[in-house]
């Protein structure tokens, strides 16, 4: 019995910074979780529509990539854009408005298209 407690404590002594950092992960990852578990879902939709605010130029330009061989597709693009988000994002199921939401949807994905482009635009005259 004596050795097995002397193992245990040479495994201790050998291995203390790595049994430090994995409570303090551990006790990191408790904390985050509680919290989320803790926010209402007005606070996780408004999480979720920042997200989405710093996202939106990416999947807007996804969209327009994947969809440029088709001339007049931007309702397949913005469909396939709030389908993203939707998916990313299922919180946004709750909401009750659901046209103020698309509402909002909408405008950042006409704010997202006037970005791209005017970066296209940018990149077009850089090139010149």
């Amino acid at each position: 019995m004596l050795n097995g407690i002397q193992n245990v404590l040479q495994y201790v002594n050998d291995n203390w910074t790595a049994i430090v950092i994995i409570v303090s992960l551990i006790i990191a990852l408790y904390q985050k979780i509680k919290a989320f578990l803790q926010t209402s879902n007005e606070q996780k939709i408004e999480n979720a529509k920042k997200q989405i605010s710093e996202s939106m130029l990416k999947w807007v330009s996804d969209a327009e990539y994947d969809y440029a061989d088709l001339m007049k597709a931007g309702s397949v693009k913005r469909s396939e854009v709030i389908s993203m988000i939707y998916e990313k994002y299922p919180v946004l199921l709750k909401v009750i408005d659901q046209e103020a939401l698309t509402a909002w949807i909408d405008e950042q994905i006409v704010n997202a298209l006037k970005n791209m482009r005017k970066i296209i635009e940018e990149n077009s005259q850089d090139k010149n």
